[in-house]
Protein backbone atom coordinates (compact mmCIF):
# COMPACT_ATOMS: atom_id res chain seq x y z
CA UNK A 1 0.00 0.00 0.00
CA UNK A 2 1.16 3.54 -0.74
CA UNK A 3 -0.06 6.29 1.55
CA UNK A 4 0.38 9.91 2.49
CA UNK A 5 -0.35 12.05 5.52
CA UNK A 6 -0.23 15.79 6.13
CA UNK A 7 1.80 15.73 9.34
CA UNK A 8 2.58 19.39 10.04
CA UNK A 9 2.52 22.89 8.60
CA UNK A 10 6.31 22.96 8.95
CA UNK A 11 8.88 20.99 6.97
CA UNK A 12 9.62 17.40 7.95
CA UNK A 13 13.39 17.15 7.59
CA UNK A 14 14.07 13.63 8.88
CA UNK A 15 12.50 10.23 8.27
CA UNK A 16 13.71 6.89 9.58
CA UNK A 17 12.48 3.33 9.09
CA UNK A 18 12.75 1.19 12.22
CA UNK A 19 13.33 -2.48 11.31
CA UNK A 20 11.32 -5.36 12.71
CA UNK A 21 8.54 -7.81 11.89
CA UNK A 22 6.27 -4.81 11.32
CA UNK A 23 8.54 -1.93 10.22
CA UNK A 24 7.75 1.52 11.56
CA UNK A 25 8.23 4.93 9.95
CA UNK A 26 9.55 7.59 12.34
CA UNK A 27 8.73 11.11 11.13
CA UNK A 28 10.44 14.04 12.86
CA UNK A 29 8.54 17.33 12.83
CA UNK A 30 11.15 18.81 15.18
CA UNK A 31 14.50 17.53 16.48
CA UNK A 32 12.75 16.62 19.75
CA UNK A 33 9.37 15.51 18.36
CA UNK A 34 8.68 12.23 16.51
CA UNK A 35 5.54 10.44 15.35
CA UNK A 36 5.37 6.74 14.52
CA UNK A 37 3.40 5.12 11.71
CA UNK A 38 2.99 1.56 10.52
CA UNK A 39 5.05 1.49 7.34
CA UNK A 40 2.58 -0.68 5.45
CA UNK A 41 -0.75 0.92 6.36
CA UNK A 42 0.04 4.42 7.64
CA UNK A 43 -1.74 3.70 10.93
CA UNK A 44 -0.43 5.98 13.65
CA UNK A 45 1.28 4.01 16.42
CA UNK A 46 2.07 6.86 18.78
CA UNK A 47 4.37 9.83 19.24
CA UNK A 48 7.12 10.90 21.57
CA UNK A 49 8.99 13.95 22.80
CA UNK A 50 12.72 13.54 23.31
CA UNK A 51 13.88 15.19 26.56
CA UNK A 52 16.96 17.44 26.55
CA UNK A 53 20.24 15.58 26.88
CA UNK A 54 21.60 15.74 30.43
CA UNK A 55 24.60 17.90 31.17
CA UNK A 56 27.87 16.36 32.22
CA UNK A 57 29.89 13.27 31.41
CA UNK A 58 28.49 10.80 28.87
CA UNK A 59 29.53 7.95 31.17
CA UNK A 60 27.31 9.25 33.98
CA UNK A 61 24.24 7.34 35.12
CA UNK A 62 22.00 10.20 33.96
CA UNK A 63 23.42 10.09 30.44
CA UNK A 64 23.30 6.30 30.17
CA UNK A 65 19.71 6.33 31.38
CA UNK A 66 18.91 8.99 28.76
CA UNK A 67 20.37 7.10 25.78
CA UNK A 68 18.98 3.72 26.87
CA UNK A 69 15.46 5.18 26.65
CA UNK A 70 15.85 6.39 23.03
CA UNK A 71 13.67 3.65 21.55
CA UNK A 72 10.73 3.34 19.21
CA UNK A 73 7.12 2.53 20.09
CA UNK A 74 7.83 -1.16 20.78
CA UNK A 75 10.43 -0.18 23.41
CA UNK A 76 12.89 -2.64 21.83
CA UNK A 77 14.16 -0.93 18.69
CA UNK A 78 16.62 1.91 19.20
CA UNK A 79 16.10 5.13 17.28
CA UNK A 80 18.86 5.31 14.63
CA UNK A 81 19.68 9.03 14.91
CA UNK A 82 18.86 11.64 17.54
CA UNK A 83 19.82 15.31 17.24
CA UNK A 84 20.44 17.37 20.36
CA UNK A 85 21.78 20.92 20.64
CA UNK A 86 25.44 20.12 20.10
CA UNK A 87 25.56 16.34 19.61
CA UNK A 88 24.08 13.94 17.07
CA UNK A 89 23.67 10.42 18.47
CA UNK A 90 23.84 7.40 16.13
CA UNK A 91 22.95 3.99 17.56
CA UNK A 92 23.27 0.42 16.27
CA UNK A 93 20.16 -1.74 16.13
CA UNK A 94 21.07 -3.59 19.33
CA UNK A 95 22.05 -0.42 21.22
CA UNK A 96 25.49 -1.79 22.07
CA UNK A 97 27.40 0.87 20.11
CA UNK A 98 26.80 4.61 19.91
CA UNK A 99 28.51 7.22 17.79
CA UNK A 100 28.54 10.82 19.00
CA UNK A 101 29.12 13.60 16.47
CA UNK A 102 29.94 16.70 18.47
CA UNK A 103 29.84 20.14 16.79
CA UNK A 104 30.57 18.43 13.43
CA UNK A 105 34.29 18.22 14.21
CA UNK A 106 34.64 15.43 16.78
CA UNK A 107 33.52 11.79 16.66
CA UNK A 108 33.34 9.50 19.68
CA UNK A 109 32.45 5.81 19.86
CA UNK A 110 30.91 4.39 23.02
CA UNK A 111 30.72 0.64 23.68
CA UNK A 112 30.15 -1.09 27.03
CA UNK A 113 30.38 2.26 28.84
CA UNK A 114 33.83 2.85 27.25
CA UNK A 115 34.21 5.94 25.06
CA UNK A 116 36.98 6.53 22.51
CA UNK A 117 37.57 9.63 20.36
CA UNK A 118 38.10 8.69 16.72
CA UNK A 119 41.30 9.84 15.06
CA UNK A 120 40.24 12.55 12.56
CA UNK A 121 43.54 12.56 10.67
CA UNK A 122 43.87 15.91 8.88
CA UNK A 123 40.14 16.65 8.99
CA UNK A 124 38.89 19.70 10.88
CA UNK A 125 35.18 19.21 10.13
CA UNK A 126 32.91 16.34 9.08
CA UNK A 127 30.17 17.45 6.71
CA UNK A 128 28.32 14.10 6.57
CA UNK A 129 28.42 11.00 8.76
CA UNK A 130 26.67 7.62 8.77
CA UNK A 131 26.76 4.46 10.87
CA UNK A 132 26.29 0.87 9.76
CA UNK A 133 23.76 -0.20 12.37
CA UNK A 134 24.53 -3.90 12.03
CA UNK A 135 28.31 -4.15 12.52
CA UNK A 136 29.31 -0.65 13.60
CA UNK A 137 31.22 0.61 10.54
CA UNK A 138 31.46 4.41 10.55
CA UNK A 139 31.82 6.55 7.43
CA UNK A 140 32.52 10.27 7.54
CA UNK A 141 33.07 12.83 4.81
CA UNK A 142 35.34 15.75 5.70
CA UNK A 143 35.35 19.34 4.47
CA UNK A 144 37.99 18.55 1.83
CA UNK A 145 35.97 15.68 0.35
CA UNK A 146 37.97 12.83 1.85
CA UNK A 147 36.14 9.72 3.01
CA UNK A 148 37.13 8.47 6.48
CA UNK A 149 36.25 4.87 7.34
CA UNK A 150 36.33 3.29 10.80
CA UNK A 151 35.41 -0.16 12.05
CA UNK A 152 34.02 0.79 15.43
CA UNK A 153 36.98 2.65 17.03
CA UNK A 154 39.63 1.34 14.59
CA UNK A 155 40.61 3.73 11.81
CA UNK A 156 40.77 2.01 8.40
CA UNK A 157 41.94 5.09 6.50
CA UNK A 158 41.05 8.32 4.71
CA UNK A 159 40.50 8.24 0.96
CA UNK A 160 40.48 10.97 -1.70
CA UNK A 161 37.62 10.16 -4.09
CA UNK A 162 38.03 13.21 -6.31
CA UNK A 163 34.96 15.00 -4.98
CA UNK A 164 34.32 18.67 -5.66
CA UNK A 165 32.65 20.23 -2.61
CA UNK A 166 31.24 23.74 -2.59
CA UNK A 167 28.81 25.82 -0.52
CA UNK A 168 25.92 25.47 -3.00
CA UNK A 169 25.63 21.68 -2.94
CA UNK A 170 24.94 19.20 -0.18
CA UNK A 171 27.60 16.47 0.24
CA UNK A 172 26.47 13.15 1.67
CA UNK A 173 27.69 9.68 2.60
CA UNK A 174 25.54 6.65 3.44
CA UNK A 175 26.49 3.04 4.21
CA UNK A 176 24.51 -0.18 3.83
CA UNK A 177 24.04 -2.68 6.65
CA UNK A 178 27.23 -4.68 7.03
CA UNK A 179 29.29 -2.00 5.27
CA UNK A 180 29.31 -3.71 1.86
CA UNK A 181 28.32 -0.60 -0.09
CA UNK A 182 29.31 2.97 0.72
CA UNK A 183 27.71 5.73 -1.37
CA UNK A 184 29.19 9.22 -1.55
CA UNK A 185 27.98 12.36 -3.31
CA UNK A 186 29.22 15.93 -3.68
CA UNK A 187 25.85 16.97 -5.11
CA UNK A 188 26.84 16.48 -8.75
CA UNK A 189 28.04 12.89 -8.86
CA UNK A 190 27.46 9.53 -7.20
CA UNK A 191 30.34 7.31 -6.12
CA UNK A 192 30.20 3.71 -4.91
CA UNK A 193 33.10 2.47 -2.83
CA UNK A 194 33.82 -0.29 -0.34
CA UNK A 195 35.48 -0.45 3.07
CA UNK A 196 38.94 -0.35 1.47
CA UNK A 197 38.17 3.04 -0.09
CA UNK A 198 38.37 1.62 -3.60
CA UNK A 199 36.01 3.32 -6.06
CA UNK A 200 33.88 0.62 -7.70
CA UNK A 201 31.57 2.87 -9.73
CA UNK A 202 31.07 6.58 -10.35
CA UNK A 203 28.18 8.33 -12.03
CA UNK A 204 27.90 12.05 -12.80
CA UNK A 205 24.42 13.54 -12.56
CA UNK A 206 22.81 16.24 -14.72
CA UNK A 207 21.01 17.61 -11.65
CA UNK A 208 21.87 18.76 -8.12
CA UNK A 209 21.24 16.09 -5.49
CA UNK A 210 19.24 17.27 -2.49
CA UNK A 211 19.02 14.00 -0.51
CA UNK A 212 20.42 10.50 -0.89
CA UNK A 213 19.48 7.23 0.82
CA UNK A 214 20.19 3.53 0.29
CA UNK A 215 18.27 0.36 1.10
CA UNK A 216 19.51 -1.76 4.02
CA UNK A 217 21.28 -4.26 1.75
CA UNK A 218 22.68 -1.52 -0.49
CA UNK A 219 20.88 -2.84 -3.56
CA UNK A 220 18.94 0.37 -4.17
CA UNK A 221 20.02 3.99 -4.03
CA UNK A 222 17.50 6.84 -4.14
CA UNK A 223 18.07 10.56 -4.67
CA UNK A 224 15.90 13.66 -4.72
CA UNK A 225 16.45 16.46 -7.19
CA UNK A 226 17.11 19.87 -5.63
CA UNK A 227 15.66 21.72 -8.62
CA UNK A 228 12.88 19.75 -10.34
CA UNK A 229 11.52 17.68 -7.45
CA UNK A 230 12.13 14.36 -9.22
CA UNK A 231 12.97 11.27 -7.18
CA UNK A 232 15.33 8.83 -8.90
CA UNK A 233 16.28 5.24 -8.08
CA UNK A 234 19.58 3.62 -9.05
CA UNK A 235 20.77 0.03 -8.93
CA UNK A 236 23.07 -0.01 -5.93
CA UNK A 237 25.84 -2.18 -7.39
CA UNK A 238 26.07 -0.48 -10.79
CA UNK A 239 24.68 3.06 -10.25
CA UNK A 240 22.49 2.53 -13.30
CA UNK A 241 19.36 4.71 -13.19
CA UNK A 242 16.32 2.41 -13.17
CA UNK A 243 13.27 4.49 -12.09
CA UNK A 244 12.22 8.11 -11.70
CA UNK A 245 9.13 10.23 -11.10
CA UNK A 246 8.14 13.66 -9.86
CA UNK A 247 7.67 13.49 -6.10
CA UNK A 248 4.42 15.48 -6.30
CA UNK A 249 2.98 12.83 -8.66
CA UNK A 250 3.89 10.07 -6.20
CA UNK A 251 2.15 12.02 -3.43
CA UNK A 252 -0.97 12.52 -5.53
CA UNK A 253 -1.01 8.80 -6.40
CA UNK A 254 -0.80 7.68 -2.75
CA UNK A 255 -3.84 6.91 -0.59
CA UNK A 256 -4.73 9.81 1.69
CA UNK A 257 -4.84 8.55 5.28
CA UNK A 258 -6.64 11.61 6.65
CA UNK A 259 -10.16 12.69 5.78
CA UNK A 260 -8.99 16.24 5.05
CA UNK A 261 -5.46 17.13 3.99
CA UNK A 262 -3.66 19.48 1.62
CA UNK A 263 -1.16 18.52 -1.04
CA UNK A 264 2.26 20.15 -0.73
CA UNK A 265 3.04 23.14 -2.96
CA UNK A 266 3.98 22.15 -6.50
CA UNK A 267 7.41 23.80 -6.26
CA UNK A 268 8.40 21.89 -3.10
CA UNK A 269 11.19 19.30 -3.27
CA UNK A 270 11.71 16.20 -1.14
CA UNK A 271 13.90 17.26 1.78
CA UNK A 272 13.68 13.99 3.70
CA UNK A 273 14.24 10.60 2.10
CA UNK A 274 14.70 7.05 3.36
CA UNK A 275 14.64 3.61 1.72
CA UNK A 276 13.53 0.20 2.96
CA UNK A 277 13.70 -3.32 1.54
CA UNK A 278 11.72 -4.56 -1.49
CA UNK A 279 11.67 -1.18 -3.22
CA UNK A 280 9.81 0.75 -0.52
CA UNK A 281 10.78 4.38 -0.01
CA UNK A 282 9.48 7.24 2.10
CA UNK A 283 9.95 10.95 1.59
CA UNK A 284 8.60 14.26 2.84
CA UNK A 285 7.60 17.34 0.88
CA UNK A 286 7.10 20.26 3.22
CA UNK A 287 4.89 18.81 5.97
CA UNK A 288 3.49 15.94 3.87
CA UNK A 289 4.94 12.45 4.37
CA UNK A 290 4.54 9.84 1.62
CA UNK A 291 5.34 6.12 1.53
CA UNK A 292 5.52 4.52 -1.92
CA UNK A 293 7.51 1.95 -3.90
CA UNK A 294 9.36 1.73 -7.19
CA UNK A 295 6.42 0.04 -8.92
CA UNK A 296 4.67 3.44 -8.81
CA UNK A 297 7.57 5.10 -10.63
CA UNK A 298 8.45 5.24 -14.31
CA UNK A 299 10.85 2.45 -15.25
CA UNK A 300 13.65 3.49 -17.56
CA UNK A 301 14.87 1.34 -20.44
CA UNK A 302 17.99 -0.56 -19.55
CA UNK A 303 21.08 0.11 -21.68
CA UNK A 304 21.91 -2.64 -24.13
CA UNK A 305 25.28 -4.32 -24.05
CA UNK A 306 27.41 -3.86 -27.13
CA UNK A 307 28.24 -7.07 -28.98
Amino acid sequence: MTWRIHLTAQAVNHLQILPGKNPVLAAWSRPDRVEYYDLDSGTKLGDDSIPPAPNGDRSSDDWLQFVSALKGPDDNTYLPVIQSESTTIYTTDDGKLRLYRVYDNELYVQTDDREVMLDPGDATQFVSVDLDRALGMIVALDEMGKLHIYQQDMRLGAFDLGLNLDMLRRPAVVVSRGGGNIFVSDGRQLILTDSSGKVRKSQPTHYIIARMACSPNGGMLATSDAESGVIRVYHGDTLVLTHQKFAIDLVADATQVQLLADLPPLDTIARALTVHAKGVLAFAMSGVVCVTDVSRMDELPRPRKLL
